[in-house]
């Protein structure tokens, strides 16, 4: 189920070199540290923008939540299942919503800005 935010938005990434929205993700792994993840433009091949993971689902969904519960406490096995039978559907559900948002009112200011205006006091 989406759970309706104070306020939402979202965004596309753009390159700021060419305005293409065609992103590929450079990923990179070093013990002890988050994943970064570096976006390249795949028209033009220039970097866009860098951030790190603090959590990360695939399409398979199961198999990302297990890996997930390896460093979850849960507190008992019905809450536990619960979590297990929601988790896929809400994942594609926001995935969903999000598409829509982007589609009917994305957000056109960069992203930066964004995060700065909207989760830094967070």
């Amino acid at each position: 189920m989406i759970h309706k935010r104070k306020k939402e938005t979202a965004r596309l990434e753009h390159c700021e070199h060419c305005g293409s929205t065609s992103m590929k993700n450079n990923m990179y792994f070093c013990k002890g540290d988050n994943i970064r993840v570096y976006v390249e433009c795949e028209d033009c091949g220039r970097y866009v923008t860098r951030y790190t993971l603090s959590g990360y689902t695939s399409n398979k969904t199961y198999e990302s939540l297990l890996r997930k519960f390896r460093f979850m406490r849960m507190s008992s096995g019905k809450r536990a299942m619960k979590t297990v039978e929601s988790f896929g559907s809400e994942v594609e559900e926001e995935f969903a919503h999000v598409r829509d948002l982007i589609r009917t009112a994305e957000d056109e200011r960069l992203i930066e800005e964004i995060i700065e205006t909207e989760y830094e006091s967070d």
